[in-house]
């Protein structure tokens, strides 16, 4: 913890002008949602996260290091509307992102997400991305969600559809998500990405494992670019809530980058509701 608040303090002296995360936190899964509509409306409106990342390659290729400042907005018919504002380090190389977003709930069952970002520095980020997903429950506790993202690099576009299956059932959820990316000067590639989470407490603390493999597209920076490599990638993440108000977040990471290098990292995020 001594060395995360450190690298925490390095960051925010070289300047808040130098703040970036990765593409925002991933939205969640927020089966508080599926309560009763009178439940939802006394839970907190708002909610900020500050996170901390620390990264470390093989090879001798360096540390990485993140941290990011996130908010959401809560309104009436499950609507929410988030920022993210983040800054990175990969081997003293600074990034910055910002990016926002909405989830709104639309006629029938149907609800519709959507985010863009945008990067002042892109060096390993994209200069901006579009993404824009539906989602419909269907049946038995099943949830079908469908999805698109663009990234305009300096040099190349990316573009990725993806499909994925939620599964509902007591105080589990499992998930299941293929990938389909396409480079402009690479072809398509798919890759695919299981995750099991158990919730637990009133709060929706909860525990979950994921497990990621296929070929993906990496920005390796301005030397190697943006390579497509056989990948693969095993993660644990904890959500747990202090209190009805501060809770915190934290998430292990291991990622093969085909023959290139293997990074280990962890992340440490603490959120508070108002």
């Amino acid at each position: 913890m001594r060395n995360l608040l450190l690298i925490l303090g390095l960051i925010l002296t070289a300047g808040v002008a130098d703040l970036r995360a990765q593409a925002g936190p991933q939205p969640t899964p927020r089966p508080v949602e599926k309560r009763a509509d009178e439940e939802i409306e006394k839970q907190p409106k708002y909610e900020v996260q500050f996170h901390v990342t620390q990264e470390s390659l093989t090879r001798g290729l360096g540390t990485w290091r993140f941290a990011s400042f996130y908010m959401e907005r809560r309104f009436k018919n499950h609507q929410i509307v988030w920022g993210t504002y983040r800054v990175s380090s990969r081997n003293a190389v600074r990034d910055q992102e910002f990016s926002g977003g909405i989830y709104k709930k639309l006629g029938g069952k149907w609800a519709a997400m959507t985010e863009v970002m945008f990067s002042p520095t892109h060096k390993y980020v994209g200069r901006f991305s579009v993404m824009g997903e539906v989602e419909r429950p269907i049946a038995r506790g099943f949830v079908g969600h469908v999805g698109a993202r663009f990234t305009k690099y300096d040099s190349i576009k990316a573009t990725s559809v993806y499909g994925m299956l939620e599964k509902y059932w007591g105080n589990n959820r499992a998930a299941y998500t293929m990938y389909l990316s396409n480079l402009s000067d690479a072809g398509t590639a798919p890759s695919h990405r299981v995750q099991l989470t158990r919730y637990f407490g009133e709060d929706l603390n909860s525990l979950s494992a994921t497990v990621a493999y296929g070929r993906e597209h990496e920005n390796l920076g301005p030397q190697l670019g943006i390579l497509r490599n056989n990948t693969w990638s095993v993660g644990v993440a904890g959500r747990y809530w202090l209190t009805k108000r501060i809770g915190l977040n934290v998430d292990g990471l291991i990622h093969r980058q085909g023959n290139l290098y293997y990074r280990r990292g962890m992340n440490v995020g603490l959120r508070y509701r108002f």
